[in-house]
């Protein structure tokens, strides 16, 4: 199965677009009526707007319908306004960490979760996952919607064997895992496989001679130079890389062996991509903020979600087979991004210019913004090295030069190991404009 553009339902994934959009429409009223009816939040939103559900006949309507933010769920927390169950039917509650404030609370009913365990089972089917895998499940567990989805997905409903590591248990055990049961997958985030790269390194396990033949990420972007590092490392393919959010479902698309982007869930969600600073939508092809409305979820439905991840729509075939269009990996997050002299910079963007570099391809890095007296913004990498000096220095400066022309960015080369580690998503800008 490895490698096989494998289905886990190839009814729903390869739908005819025709049918498919057939469902949505049908789906979209449905699901504008019981966000209406039942919560308070949308009845507001509707009623401010002169809005009726009525209005709201099918996909080419959804403009019309008013946007929700991540805003708009923190200044009803926990639940006011947000239910469209009674709170007896919800059968489990997921939640952000809120370390920018309020938690984000995601209600599942018995339904949901079920939807929620298929998604990430399709994930799974992607990439070969099934009867005879062993999987070290190293995303965390806990309030957050992660491996607490996907172990029994994974056992359920793919027949793989799992083991529940979580993004907790040390590296160093994580590592005697690996060695003492092989497991075929491993599933853990980006910058969590890096760190424990690093750590096998720097005990001298060979992890490429592992047995290793899959692995899934998921739950931060990643650079193509990141995965190929990983991959290299550990001598086995990415097949999959999981995206979502708590608070929509959680999960919404499924990365395809052919890696031309990640399906998108269409018979549970619409997609759109819109221009961040005015709203209006974009066609395929252009970059722009991600908006998602829920049309299957149960406990708390979301209409027009802004996601704040920038992506790319795309609407060609994938030879895999699947008809529902595509995301581009995303690069990067509205919220995360840094202008400085009116270039926009994401994380990503450095990530991959580092791992372009090879005196610091495996190095950790994190990015200080500041502002001045003179209120003019600037940027410093901080890029650990194991040999630092001014060659060094200039030759990462001139390629952030060509990456982000005008740019003129700074950098910093720090020892090994003084820059934070990250289990769960890596937290890698500080703004301190924001302290």
């Amino acid at each position: 199965m490895p490698g096989q553009p494998y289905m886990l339902d190839p009814a729903v994934e390869a739908m005819p677009r025709e049918r498919l959009r057939r469902v949505q429409d049908a789906r979209l009223r449905a699901v504008v009526q019981r966000c209406y009816q039942n919560m308070g939040m949308y009845r507001e939103k509707f009623d401010q707007l002169g809005l009726k559900p009525d209005d709201v006949r099918s996909v080419e309507d959804l403009p019309r319908l008013p946007f929700t933010t991540k805003e708009d769920l923190r200044s009803r927390y926990p639940l006011k306004g947000l239910l469209a169950v009674p709170r007896e039917e919800v059968q489990r509650y997921h939640m952000t960490t809120g370390t920018t404030g309020k938690p984000t609370i995601s209600p599942l009913t018995r339904d949901d979760v079920f939807r929620a365990e298929e998604a990430l089972a399709r994930c799974g089917a992607a990439a070969g996952v099934g009867p005879g895998d062993l999987a070290q499940l190293m995303f965390g567990y806990g309030l957050f919607a992660g491996s607490v989805i996907c172990h029994p997905a994974w056992e359920r409903m793919l027949g793989a064997a799992v083991i529940p590591a979580g993004a907790a248990l040390p590296s160093a055990t994580q590592l005697d895992i690996m060695q003492e049961f092989r497991p075929t997958v491993l599933a853990a985030t980006p910058s969590f496989l890096l760190h424990i790269a690093e750590v096998a390194r720097e005990q001298g396990v060979p992890i490429a001679e592992l047995g290793v033949q899959k692995i899934v990420t998921g739950a931060e972007p990643s650079s193509e130079e990141t995965r190929v590092k990983i991959a290299q490392a550990f001598n086995a393919p990415i097949y999959s890389d999981i995206y979502g959010m708590c608070e929509l479902g959680p999960h919404f698309c499924v990365e395809c062996p052919h890696h031309q982007g990640l399906h998108i869930n269409e018979e549970s969600f619409l997609a759109e991509i819109i221009d961040p600073d005015t709203g209006q939508q974009l066609p395929p092809g252009q970059k722009g903020m991600l908006v998602l409305t829920c049309l299957m979820k149960q406990a708390m439905p979301l209409l027009r979600y802004q996601t704040k991840d920038i992506t790319v729509l795309e609407d060609s075939p994938c030879s895999c087979g699947r008809s529902h269009l595509r995301v581009r990996r995303i690069m990067g997050r509205t919220d995360d991004m840094v202008k400085v002299k009116g270039v926009n910079i994401f994380p990503s963007q450095v990530e991959a210019v580092i791992r372009g570099v090879e005196e610091v391809k495996d190095s950790e890095f994190q990015m200080l913004v500041d502002r001045s007296q003179a209120a003019v913004d600037s940027l410093t990498v901080k890029v650990e090295a194991a040999q630092p000096g001014p060659e060094l220095a200039a030759k990462l400066k001139a390629a952030f030069s060509r990456a982000f022309l005008g740019s003129n960015l700074k950098v910093e080369l720090v020892p090994v190991g003084s820059l934070p580690r990250f289990s769960h998503k890596a937290k890698r800008l500080v703004d301190t404009r924001k302290l």
